[in-house]
């Protein structure tokens, strides 16, 4: 009986062994459409995209899921190949760009000398797969002028179905469900009340300052 369990136990760790590590699989954001390519002018608006920020869950590099009302996992084996924050702050600087030309959106960047451009925060608390079956984002915007006084802010909530089940079609969702997001924040941006509060004529027509010398860079704006 000793002899048996001792090659019993010796097989299990050999097995265990040769098993080897868990593998894992990596995503990225699906690619979204380019519909049109769109250059700066200096005529335009300028809007500054700060980076994204997000809930410290979300800083993981495993994908969130919901598992139930109260209760959310982190995966180990799906990961983000690239994080979040970035991620997302690149695409919504992208989509912005292509689905409006009355102002041109930048990353934030100390040596450009942009004081009086707006600023665009945006923020994430959701950002997961959910036990519904749907992709969920929440968080909110805010959209502050050259001073920092508030100008607009606004929550938001997503909820993309998935179109199948496991992570590569969660990842589908929550691309779709952040392209819904970029739509309203153009329409928003856009919007007459808006607008009128910060887009005045004297910033469209100057561009900001990228060499400190009052040179600007020049360009076209294609409409699409």
């Amino acid at each position: 009986m000793k002899k048996a369990l001792i090659l019993t136990t010796m097989v299990s760790l050999l097995g265990a062994c040769s098993s080897g590590p868990a593998r894992t699989t990596s995503y990225l954001l699906a690619r979204p459409e380019q519909t049109a390519t769109v250059d700066f002018n200096t005529a335009t608006q300028v809007i500054i995209l700060a980076p994204v920020s997000m809930d410290s869950l979300l800083e993981n590099q495993g994908i969130v899921y919901q598992t139930s009302a109260t209760e959310t996992v982190v995966a180990h084996q799906h990961l983000w190949a690239e994080s979040l924050t970035t991620q997302l702050s690149r695409r919504l600087l992208n989509g912005l760009r292509q689905s409006q030309d009355e102002y041109w959106v930048m990353r934030s960047n100390p040596q450009m000398n942009t004081p009086s451009a707006p600023r665009l925060l945006v923020s994430f608390s959701q950002f997961n797969g959910s036990y519904l079956g749907n992709a969920v984002i929440s968080g909110d915007w805010t959209l502050l002028n050259g001073q920092g006084d508030l100008l607009q802010s606004q929550p938001f909530l997503y909820q993309e179905p998935l179109a199948s089940d496991g992570y590569p079609a969660l990842v589908n969702a929550l691309s779709k469900a952040t392209d819904r997001l970029t739509v309203e924040l153009s329409q928003s941006l856009t919007g007459s009340k808006t607008a009128a509060r910060f887009l005045l004529p004297a910033a469209r027509k100057s561009g900001p300052d990228f060499s400190g010398s009052g040179q600007r860079e020049t360009g076209s704006v294609k409409s699409r």
